[in-house]
């Protein structure tokens, strides 16, 4: 085994191509894997090679966001047939030593559910459940092109028709995010940090990012990310408080909806908070079905 800190874009495609192989929806695409990377100077990936074959890749970084949280964020992948050889032990053990000079004392790694082996190894080694997600897919084949609707006196644009609006986008993220039913190491972060990490990805294209409008005043937003093979995940669905309760969200998710069907997707996927009961309903009222969960599990360094 040979564990190889990701430096050029050779072996990024190996790592992306790991990724591919052990994840239920793998990387949305190349471009937004190194666009990730460049994010944090602090943050480190990992392809672990066996006879110079690539079967592992991980990562670890800060919590992002500004947060003084000494707990970072990391994944582990392992190809299905190289499981139960070391191999994400290994790559554990390389991640907890770059927490350790970065100040953390803990990491943060999700696993699916029907992975019992993965869920099993990180319960072995101390770790604890701290929230669970429960991932919804829209067959959009099977679902007719929807009417937006939104309420009175509310429009919904585009961010690229009203790029000037992302500020208001901004007072909105401040709001939606800390409400989320979620322990979780990420904290909103300045504007800039914002900006980068949910808005300017290279998966979230700006005429697939909804913006609720009041007059002037974004009071609501929803994003979706561009996957691979015809499949678009949703990204944040946030409404300002004193907005909640009057049917944007839901107008916010059928132009989702919609713009991922002109866009040609064939499948939409949504991952939400077990706890978070209305945007769930949401979700099933408009015929989203169960698919994959996922456990986020929080423990000690090795």
């Amino acid at each position: 085994m040979k564990i190889e800190l990701i430096e050029d874009d050779a072996a990024l495609h190996d790592w992306v191509d790991v990724v591919n192989t052990a994840d239920v929806w793998g990387i949305p695409s190349f471009e937004d894997a190194r666009y990730l990377r460049g994010l944090d100077a602090a943050r480190r990936d990992y392809v672990l090679r066996l006879d110079g074959q690539a079967v592992g890749a991980a990562f670890v970084r800060p919590p992002g966001g500004g947060s003084q949280e000494p707990c970072g964020v990391a994944s582990i992948w392992v190809r299905p047939g190289h499981r139960r050889r070391g191999v994400g032990s290994a790559m554990h053990r390389e991640l907890s030593e770059h927490a350790r000079r970065l100040g953390l004392h803990e990491l943060e790694i999700e696993a699916q559910e029907s992975l019992a082996d993965a869920c099993a190894y990180l319960e072995r080694r101390g770790y604890k459940e701290v929230g669970r997600h429960a991932e919804l897919v829209l067959e959009l084949d099977s679902v007719a092109m929807p009417e937006i609707r939104p309420p009175a006196g509310i429009t919904i644009v585009t961010r690229a028709e009203r790029p000037d609006l992302l500020p208001d986008m901004y007072r909105v993220a401040l709001e939606a995010i800390p409400d989320m039913p979620v322990d979780d190491a990420d904290e909103v972060g300045s504007f800039e940090e914002w900006l980068a990490t949910d808005m300017d990805r290279p998966i979230h294209t700006h005429d697939l990012t909804f913006i609720a409008l009041h007059g002037e005043e974004a009071v609501g937003y929803a994003v979706l990310q561009r996957g691979r093979d015809g499949v678009a995940f949703h990204s944040l669905t946030g409404v300002r408080r004193a907005w909640r309760g009057r049917g944007i969200a839901s107008a916010l998710k059928r132009a989702q909806v919609a713009g991922a069907k002109q866009a040609g997707f064939r499948r939409l996927v949504t991952e939400n908070i077990v706890g978070n009961a209305p945007i769930r309903h949401l979700n099933e009222l408009m015929g989203y079905k169960p698919y994959a969960g996922a456990i986020i599990f929080r423990g000690p360094l090795l």
